[in-house]
């Protein structure tokens, strides 16, 4: 809601200048003051271990002692640091392959979550920014509401390939209503379809990857390696999802698709 508003107070004044600060640098920064302040407080107030833990009652901490202790390969020495884990973490194919893998998805969401504004106004070219904005809402919703769904139902089966899957080819077929020539209708469901997998098949490999690491000092390794290759892949959505390839896609590429497709 917080660009619409914008976005509505800047048609209304022509201008936002507080300060000597545009309006979207404002949404920069009311929206990192709170990411930054609980950041801080984290890294003084959030536990190491349940021992140390603070805000938990004897009761609590005794739990999760139990259940950490259930987890394959839990031993007194698999959750102290050791180099030796480390080296494994890196040396591991499977490791990198997961992580190039949740590169591929992670290009889906910057590209998504950075160019949808102009893929729905390229669907509808005669809406205004600030309804252009309030179309991205919904999407961005159902994306969300899923995400939980799915999230929950998946720990409780401890399952997350087969719903990535799932979830992912419900994406895949989003992307093929945003580029068929259906019209402004089916091109602006494809963009709910997108959302409702685009959070599912990066979100369940952050849990899936380390729960499959028992050793502390690989699986702080393997964590490591998955945010660090998978967020570099916002520098590729950047050109592979730029302004000017998807104007072109929407009002060149999808009507020549659709003329081979229907023929003569």
């Amino acid at each position: 809601m917080l660009p619409y508003y914008t976005i509505e107070i800047r048609d209304f004044n022509k201008r936002i200048d507080v300060s000597g600060l545009r309006g979207w640098r404002w949404i920069l920064i009311i929206e990192g003051i709170p990411t930054t302040i609980l950041g801080i407080t984290c890294w003084f107030s959030l536990a190491d271990t349940p021992e140390t833990a603070k805000y938990l009652n004897l009761e609590e901490k005794t739990l999760l002692v139990a259940r950490i202790s259930r987890q394959v390969g839990a031993t007194k020495s698999s959750g102290e640091q050791h180099w030796k884990d480390v080296r494994e973490g890196l040396l591991d194919w499977k490791v990198w392959v997961f992580c190039f893998g949740q590169f591929g998805v992670d290009v889906m969401l910057y590209g998504y979550s950075t160019f949808l504004p102009t893929i729905i106004k390229g669907i509808n070219p005669t809406a205004s920014s600030a309804i252009v904005q309030v179309l991205t809402i919904p999407c961005y919703s159902l994306g969300g509401i899923t995400y939980l769904i799915v999230g929950s139902i998946s720990d409780r089966q401890q399952r997350r390939g087969f719903w990535c899957v799932l979830l992912g080819a419900i994406s895949i077929i989003g992307y093929g209503l945003l580029m068929s020539n259906g019209g402004m209708k089916f091109r602006y469901a494809g963009c709910f379809l997108v959302a409702m997998g685009m959070y599912v098949v990066i979100g369940l490999p952050l849990a899936w990857l380390p729960s499959h690491t028992p050793r502390y000092g690989k699986r702080t390794t393997t964590i490591a390696l998955q945010a660090m290759i998978g967020n570099s892949a916002g520098v590729m959505s950047s050109f592979v999802s730029s302004s000017s390839l998807i104007s072109d896609l929407l009002s060149t590429a999808i009507p020549r698709v659709s003329v081979i497709y229907k023929g003569p």
